[in-house]
């Protein structure tokens, strides 16, 4: 499966049949608030299918550093943004300063605490003062459903954490944090975690 899911079309194939493309539409749409002229980093941007749901008019910028799904996000939408095959750290965080948007989709459970830590402090640096760290994730918790449990406990990343362990790293770097769960995202029974967090 972990194999199958580097191919970017068959990943951006699992993403639709399962939803969870789709649970990242709808927490956008009802978490994040994107206008005209906005600079927007999305960090491990995957593919770029993300782009055609979001504002033309906005400045996109992707970051991640799977050489394969780079060159499709800039083969098929190097028209509505710009991709970079490279990690977001502290280089980046100052090359491209005074975003007003981070994005991280289905980023922070790829990475242990100390790693991210950091990379949340590169994340801070570049957003503007009112900027916003939009987050989504898999989340554990009591209760969930059986299949959510198994789809977590067999993800790629190994950091999936629980509400707790989320708030905890994210405020480690920002000082407004605001989580919510949500099971009602995706076709397949699967719990979210969306994450709005400002210095």
């Amino acid at each position: 499966m972990k194999a199958i899911l580097n191919h970017p079309a068959l990943y951006q194939a699992y993403q639709n049949a399962g939803g969870f493309f789709g649970a990242r539409i709808k927490a956008i749409a009802d978490y994040l608030t994107l206008r005209p002229g906005m600079r927007v980093i999305d960090v491990g941007c995957g593919p770029g299918h993300i782009l055609r749901h979001l504002p033309e008019d906005i400045d996109y910028t992707g970051f991640d550093i799977d050489e394969a799904y780079i060159a499709y996000a800039r083969r098929s939408f190097g028209h509505l943004g710009t991709f970079h095959c490279r990690h977001f750290d502290a280089a980046a965080a100052r090359e491209f300063a005074g975003a007003d948007v981070v994005m991280m989709n289905g980023v922070l459970h790829h990475i242990g605490d100390d790693g991210l830590q950091t990379t949340l402090a590169d994340i801070r640096d570049v957003l503007k003062e009112n900027g916003v760290l939009f987050t989504l994730d898999g989340c554990y918790r009591e209760g969930q459903s059986r299949v959510a449990k198994w789809l977590l406990d067999n993800d790629r990343g190994e950091f999936v954490r629980d509400r707790d362990g989320y708030d905890k790293v994210l405020r480690r770097a920002f000082g407004k944090v605001n989580l919510a769960i949500r099971d009602d995202y995706s076709r397949v029974p699967y719990t979210f975690i969306i994450g709005v967090s400002q210095k």
